[in-house]
């Protein structure tokens, strides 16, 4: 059976280390997400935490010159 449509996406990519890769292929196993939908919702998760206007409108510091 086809799945409906989640709309536009973009693939990104991440290198984890080795035990995380491990723990995240057992909550995959573990439940019915998969580990692409898994990892799309801890991001975007974690993205909603972030004010982007906040972020954006940090001031840089100015750095003295090495002598």
């Amino acid at each position: 059976m086809p799945q409906r449509s989640k709309g536009e996406r973009h693939v990104i990519t991440a290198r984890l280390p080795v035990s995380d890769a491990r723990k995240l292929a057992a909550v995959v196993a573990a439940t019915d997400e998969n580990r692409s939908d898994l990892v799309a919702r801890l991001v975007h998760t974690y993205l909603e935490t972030i004010d982007l206007d906040e972020l954006q409108s940090q001031e840089a510091l100015e750095l003295s010159r090495a002598s």
